[in-house]
Parts: structure tokens; sequence; C-alpha cells
């Protein structure tokens, strides 16, 4: 074997090293129990995936979400209209021949202290331009109904957006609805790049959260763990251990007992990896926390990127109310918990840091620097070999 093929098997090797989920029989993760569950809160949820499924039905109604179109001015002016106790931006940009339009949504409550951190809750509501595995060849150029990729994650947010003002929080929530996310051969995320690039140092110093909800209404749930970013980033992997502990005591882990004391269910595991390129990466690039709640495997026994996944299928019928409604819970009962907010003790510079917490599991004794650069050398090795997708 050559010398540049070795040291290139060999970095490969030491990156899945890292990036292999954490094994349960090395972790005392699988003895979870109900008393070590955070089960504040739980009662008073409000979510309802059946009013948030109403609008999957609603959004794919319009027609295709194209960036310019009326149905994708249709969608924005129905969501402002339907949640007015929030203070709405439409955030225009140029795109080929017409303009990407991002939604803002701004929710203060009311209190005297100034300053305060900022939880983003976001998804893409544009929907996809082509078909390119459809099987039909004679529609691969029509655009899609996108009824599980762009219109599940609105209809989540829909939902969030009329529960958190009645929340009584004590920090501000944003909305974001990016444009252009799905677009063209190779989308660039374009709505996404466009609104982290206009974020101020002391917007993006605030917001101590952005999490990303996609493509998750596929009847058989599967949310597993998002790279990048790699583990051992402590306010990724903050948000990603808030996620375990919420959907354990929500029942969506297997065999970890619930707050309701029945044994959960397989929906949610973080030990798994999959390697995804979304909207959370632009955040990532400025410095913003962020994670990406998406189920690359849509459709009964569907691979990864495969089954209904930009295809023709991809209709309303083929999203569960109960699916959005884990999704919905969880992001509910940690706005609820403060599990998206950052210990006053910690800060957004901790974001490159290597917790010593993950450092203990994974028998990890790499500098911060070679370990970054082998999870970048695997991302690329993936996106070249098919292993990790651009989102699209």
């Amino acid at each position: 074997m050559p010398a540049k093929s070795c040291a290139i098997s060999l970095v490969f090797l030491l990156a899945l090293s890292v990036l292999s989920p954490v094994n349960a029989e090395e972790t005392d993760e699988a003895s979870t129990s109900v008393e070590t569950l955070d089960c504040e809160g739980i009662e008073n949820l409000e979510f309802d995936g059946l009013t948030a499924n109403q609008s999957v039905s609603f959004q794919v109604g319009l027609g295709p979400r194209i960036p310019g179109s009326n149905a994708s001015s249709a969608l924005l002016n129905s969501f402002m209209e339907n949640n007015t106790a929030w203070n709405w931006t439409l955030d225009k940009h140029p795109y080929a021949d017409t303009n990407l339009t991002n939604l803002h949504g701004v929710y203060t409550p009311q209190t005297n202290k100034t300053d305060l951190p900022v939880v983003v809750l976001a998804a893409h509501y544009d929907s996809r331009d082509r078909a390119e595995r459809d099987p039909n060849e004679n529609r691969t150029m029509e655009p899609i109904p996108g009824a599980n990729d762009g219109a599940s994650g609105v209809a989540v947010l829909s939902e969030l957006a009329r529960i958190v003002p009645t929340l009584g929080l004590e920090h501000e929530v944003w909305i974001l609805l990016t444009d252009a996310e799905d677009q063209g051969v190779v989308p660039q995320m374009l709505g996404a790049k466009a609104w982290a690039q206009d974020r101020t140092q002391e917007e993006i110093d605030s917001i101590h959260s952005f999490l990303l909800v996609d493509m998750i209404g596929d009847a058989d749930l599967q949310i597993n763990r998002v790279y990048p970013p790699n583990v051992g980033l402590s306010q990724t992997d903050r948000l990603w251990d808030a996620v375990d502990g919420l959907a354990s005591a929500l029942g969506l882990v297997k065999d970890v007992t619930a707050c309701d004391g029945s044994l959960g269910i397989d929906i949610v595991n973080t030990n798994e990896l999959d390697g995804v390129i979304d909207d959370h990466v632009p955040m990532l690039n400025v410095g913003i926390p962020a994670i990406d709640f998406i189920d690359i495997r849509y459709g009964p026994n569907a691979t990864k990127w495969g089954g209904y996944w930009h295809t023709h299928e991809d209709t309303p019928d083929k999203v569960s109310a109960e699916s959005l409604a884990h999704i919905g819970r969880i992001l509910e009962l940690g706005l609820r918990q403060g599990s998206w907010l950052m210990d006053e003790n910690q800060t957004i510079e901790d974001n490159t840091t290597v917790t010593t917490e993950k450092t203990s599991q994974l028998s990890i004794a790499i500098p911060i620097i070679v370990f970054s650069t082998i999870g970048t050398i695997l991302l690329t090795f993936g996106i070249l070999h098919g292993s990790v997708r651009l989102k699209r």
C-alpha cells in the first residue's frame, strides 16, 4: 500500500475511534432510572401533535414553497398572523433571479432583566425544487410536496410559537424559518448562511442554543446524534446531554424507565451518530452552539438517505402526528426546565474545549487541534464516499 494511502487509512481509523458511539457497557447510561430524571413540568406539556400535523397538510396544500413563490408568501403571512405575540421580521436576500426570505421572530418575556439569553428554534420552510430520486424519470425535475422535508419542522415550530408565550420564561426565544435550504443541484443552505452572517457578535454571544428541526415527521422516527459537530465539544455535548435526559424522561430512550414508570421506546439514541450537513452548520461556523434533530431514514425499512426522501412520495400521509409530538414535547420540556440554557459559569468560548466526562468515556488523550483536524478529515472522507451527506 502506498505511503499516502497508509497515512489516510491511519487518520480515518483514528477518526472512527473518536467518533464511534459510546459503548453502553462502558458507561452508566443504561442504568438510568426514574430517580435520576428531571420530571418537573411533564404534566403541564401542551404540545398538540394533531394540530401540528394539520399544519403539514396546510403547507403542502399551498403548493411548492419555492423561493419567491406565492406559496412561500402565503405560508409566512399565515405563520405571522397566527402568532401575534411575536415580533416578526421578513429578512430578504438576493437569490438567483429572485429573493430568498427568512422569517425571524422574537418573543421577549415581560421582565425587568436586561441582556436576556436566547434560545433559537429553527427549521427551513422551503420545499425542494426537484425530485431527483423519484423512480419516475419523467418527474425528476418537478418540485416535491415536501411534507416531511420542510413542512414537518415548520409544523413543530408553529405549535411551539403558540405555547412559548404561556410558559413564563425569563429568557428570549427566537424562531427562525430559513429559505433556500433545499434548492438547486447542490443546495448551499443559503438562508441559514445569510442569517448567520448577519448576526452581530453581541447577538451571537447571547444565543445559548440553536435547535434545528428537519425531517422529523416519519412514522418510524429515529433521532440520532448528528455530526458535525464532533463529540468532545462542551457546548454541543451539553445540548445532546440535555436531549438524552429529556427524551429519557418522556419515555423516548430504549429500555430507560420514564417519569411515568413505563419502559422507554427507541426514538432517541444519542450514542449513535449520523453525518449531516444542514442549517446548523453555518451557526457552528460563527460560534453558535447548534444541534440538528433529523431522521435521515424516511419510510418503512428505509436506509440512510433513502425511502421517500426527495421523491414525490413525500406527502402528508407519510407524516405522523405522534412523531411531531415526540420532538415538540422534547423542545417544550427543555424550555420549561431551562435545559437549553448554559449554566452561569459557562461561556460560549467553552465550545472549543474538551469536556472531562467525554474525554474519560472515550479515552481520548488528543489535543483539541488534532481532534478537530481528524474530525474534519473524516467528514470530508465521508462526503466523498457517501457516509456523510449534505442534508439534501
